[in-house]
């Protein structure tokens, strides 16, 4: 399938935002944020806790397998964990980020393996497959290769509880969502009851960004490093510091030049493409195609008034347009 002007504007095909999205998303000042918004176990604790007591090791960026066979081959320096995989038919597949977390108030040194996905898009029709039942087979691999990294032989109580949490960089709706999906018990017949740390093992996490206000701080954080392609990296940092309470590296600093420089050049090119592609349509057409990829690329209403020299409203109704 020819990749479209659309695609490249979501990110596909550019390697080094895509790294550098998830090399910000593995800060643990960052992750403490996406733990506390997404897994109960740790709603109750600080921020500085999650990063600093609660989060195990060094947490891995794209070297962990996720195929059989191969998820559970490596040294034992996070209880066998990797982040990434292959087989002979379907080649190399990674986990983006990986690691091991403590659930406040155990005894257990390990009882979550939490992975994280960074993704650009839920799109069916882009990503040639159902991206739901991608991280179904995901939260089924991280259970599978604990054999033998987290209990031996026959030992299926030593089974560790899964989250996989997907964050991805549009929304099926005009706001930001998280949907959380795990086992439930449903009695048939009869009025037993399996304790619930048992068999609920598998979680799974949409978090799905849109721009715009939202009452949920780490929705809030993502949107900010994520969808907010109008401000700089000195803007975003001065906000992670002053809002967010971040202590942000040189490294966070760098990831998110490297992105703002990458969103800006794929804006320009946006913006260059809806042009030139117009030339025969008119003025009017011409420009409504510059509005339309500039706001696909993420563009602030500022950038996108002084590109068209149209008003703001006349800009939204463009803007809606495209979204019916």
């Amino acid at each position: 399938m020819r990749e479209t002007p659309e695609d490249k504007l979501l990110g596909f095909g550019n390697p080094e935002y895509d790294q550098s999205a998830k090399r910000l998303l593995s800060e643990k000042s960052v992750m403490a944020y996406v733990l506390k918004g997404t897994v109960p176990e740790f709603k109750d604790a600080s921020l500085t806790d999650i990063a600093n007591k609660y989060i195990e090791g060094e947490v891995q960026v794209s070297a962990v397998p996720v195929n059989p066979d191969k998820t559970n081959t490596v040294t034992k320096k996070l209880q066998g964990l990797r982040s990434e995989d292959s087989s002979p038919t379907e080649g190399w597949i990674t986990f983006d980020i990986l690691f091991h977390a403590i659930v406040p108030g155990t005894e257990d040194r390990i009882q979550l393996i939490v992975n994280v996905e960074a993704q650009k898009t839920y799109s069916q029709r882009k990503l040639r497959y159902i991206l739901m039942k991608r991280s179904v087979y995901y939260a089924a691999r991280l259970i599978s290769s604990q054999k033998e990294t987290e209990f031996s032989g026959k030992d299926y109580s030593g089974v560790k509880k899964v989250y996989t949490i997907w964050i991805c960089m549009e929304s099926p709706t005009e706001k930001s969502v998280i949907n959380h999906y795990h086992l439930t018990e449903h009695q048939v017949f009869g009025k037993y009851r399996e304790d619930r740390e048992n068999y609920d093992l598998i979680n799974i996490v949409m978090v799905y960004l849109a721009k715009g206000p939202v009452r949920n701080r780490m929705l809030a954080l993502l949107q900010l490093l994520f969808k907010e392609k109008g401000k700089s990296a000195e803007e975003k940092k001065k906000l992670l510091q002053s809002k967010y309470d971040i202590d942000v590296t040189s490294d966070m600093e760098e990831e998110m030049r490297t992105m703002c420089n990458l969103s800006k050049g794929i804006a320009e090119e946006a913006w260059k493409e809806g042009w030139n592609g117009g030339m025969a349509q008119g003025a009017e057409t011409k420009t409504i195609e510059v509005i339309k990829n500039l706001w696909r690329a993420g563009q602030d209403m500022s950038v996108i008034k002084i590109a068209s020299g149209w008003s703001e409203e006349k800009i939204m109704q463009v803007v809606k347009a495209e979204m019916n």
